[in-house]
């Protein structure tokens, strides 16, 4: 594949009784004065849920969504592996403009920034990834190639939307665990186990990273997939299943996924380009394994 790729503290101040002492006569009362409990801080606003539908070969999606932290919740209801690869479009350039960037060889051009975004999952599968977004104009794409070798965006799948101003924008999740991207490879804070993760993959390398999580079919190993994914021209059934992931994110960037666990082996892997000699990250070793109990 070619570039395929969140604290909520309650505060409560206690009322202090203090007891006003008096100089007059022991007939006078005395008199005491109790401040009332501060009110406690109200819950962070959740981030809003966008729908992102995927088909073969376009986005269904709101043309606007409010600056912040954002869930894009990607629906694959097509036939073909999907993601919903997220960019900002910086210099006041298009979705056009991005399309014929994405024709030419080498790195993108540098009014590209790459945010992140629900990574590829199979047809009738969900995902959902959380980004904290600014202001501007950006666009939602797919860059998974087919059987003929061409990017789903270069057959029209591709989608504009802007980032509206908000008075209120809502905080990224609070993660139950986190995920590091370095060059080359990726450190979790902890082993993670069957149930539901909201998972902070945060990209510490110098230059653009992805997290493709995958879960191994038996006996099968990362290599096999990477392999399938690449010279195998991805043939014949797949030996692992995208289980969605972080998109592409510049370096220094952060994201918030979403997974649900079951027992058995699972794979990280990232297929972006490297910045040096153009070979896949994970021909540098920008893969791994492991298994969930």
């Amino acid at each position: 594949m070619t570039f395929v790729q969140n604290l909520t503290c309650l505060l409560v101040t206690a009322g202090l009784a203090v007891a006003c002492r008096s100089d007059k006569p022991a007939t006078d009362h005395a008199t005491a004065d109790s401040a009332a409990p501060a009110t406690p801080a109200a819950a962070p606003t959740a981030p809003p849920l966008v729908h992102v539908k995927a088909a073969d070969y376009k986005f269904d999606m709101p043309a606007s969504v409010p600056a912040g932290a954002v869930s894009f919740h990607l629906m694959n209801e097509g036939k073909e592996l999907h993601q919903a690869m997220v960019v900002r479009l910086e210099d006041g350039k298009t979705v056009k403009d991005l399309a014929e960037a994405m024709k030419t060889e080498g790195p993108p051009p540098s009014w590209v920034k790459w945010v992140g975004g629900p990574n590829g999952i199979a047809p009738t599968a969900t995902a959902t990834s959380t980004l904290l977004l600014t202001p501007g104009h950006y666009a939602v794409m797919c860059l998974i190639p087919g059987t003929d070798g061409v990017s789903h965006m270069a057959k029209g799948m591709v989608q504009g939307f802007e980032v509206a101003a908000s008075s209120s924008p809502a905080p990224l999740p609070v993660a139950t665990d986190t995920v590091h991207l370095k060059d080359y490879g990726f450190e979790s804070t902890r082993p993670l186990s069957a149930g539901s993760h909201t998972i902070l993959v945060v990209n510490d390398g110098p230059q653009p990273h992805e997290l493709v999580v995958l879960k191994l079919s038996p006996g099968k190993k990362v290599k096999d997939f990477a392999d399938w994914a690449t010279t195998g021209g991805m043939k014949g059934p797949p030996p692992a299943m995208p289980i969605g992931g972080a998109g592409v994110m510049d370096a220094g960037a952060s994201s918030i996924i979403n997974a649900d666990l079951t027992a058995g082996d699972y794979g990280y892997i990232c297929f972006v380009p490297d910045a040096k000699d153009g070979k896949l990250h994970l021909a540098h070793g920008m893969l791994s394994q492991f298994t969930v109990r």
